[in-house]
Formats: structure tokens, sequence, C-alpha cells
């Protein structure tokens, strides 16, 4: 008899455990779905510089993107991030890096000039979501 009693005490307490288990598991799935969207939106967004004209870089495809991180050294030089094989592009051409959430381009004193937006700059220039970059032959487009 009293072992009925624990018995039942026993098979109670595993059934109120499994609900909750079930509940738990439930709640964190909801909040998933519910948190999915964004989460799936901000891994999606790239920034980076799409190839519209790949110049003499056979390896480049037009479409192609090339994703920016926190900074990307363009030249000739193989110590560079960003290597472009291009006569009109200097062994250190130019660098984009991220600076207080705004991606900026800097040219390093390249002898043909770094262009944005048909704009040859001088120094650093702020970086703005479909700014076109034009680096000896091969121009890029900044998507962000």
């Amino acid at each position: 008899m009293l072992l009925n009693k624990i018995n039942s005490i026993i098979t109670i307490i595993m059934i109120v455990i499994i609900y909750l288990i079930i509940f738990t598991a439930l709640r964190i799935m909801n909040k998933d779905i519910k948190s999915g969207n964004k989460g799936k939106r901000d891994r999606r967004k790239v920034v980076g510089l799409e190839i519209l004209e790949p110049g003499y870089n056979s390896s480049f495809k037009k479409g192609g993107v090339i994703p920016l991180r926190r900074e990307l050294s363009i030249g000739r030089n193989a110590q560079n991030t960003f290597i472009i094989d291009d006569p009109y592009i200097s062994s250190f051409h130019a660098r984009i890096y991220l600076r207080n959430n705004n991606y900026i381009i800097e040219d390093l004193g390249s002898t043909n000039g770094t262009i944005v937006n048909n704009t040859k700059i001088n120094g650093k220039k702020y970086l703005e979501s479909g700014d076109i970059v034009k680096l000896g032959n091969t121009v890029l487009k900044f998507i962000d």
C-alpha cells in the first residue's frame, strides 16, 4: 500500500517534470522564431565592395563582392589584404577602414590616385552606400 502511494507520487512528479521540459523547449523555440527574422536579416547584410569592372584582373568576377571587416589594404604588393594586379595601381595604393561605424577610404599617396564618384580624393573620404570607387582600371561600388 505504502509502495503504491510512493510509486504514484513518483509517477506524478515525473509527468510534471516532462511537462516542464516540454513547456520550456516550446518557449525557447517560440523566442527563436520571433527573433529569427531579425537575426537572419543582420547576418545576410554584407558590407563590402561590389566589382563593377574587374579591369586587368581575370580572377575578379563582375558582381562579386569583397566583404569589408575592420580594415582592407589595397595595392599590388602581396602584403595587402586586397591585391589588384593592375599597372595603374601602386604597391600600397589605398586602404578602407572602419571608424565609429563609418567606413573611410584613404589614398596612401598612390601615383595615379583613388577616385570616388569621379572625383580624385586627397587623403581620406567617408564612404556612403552606392559610392563608386575607381582604382586603376578596377571599378568598385561600396555597398552598406
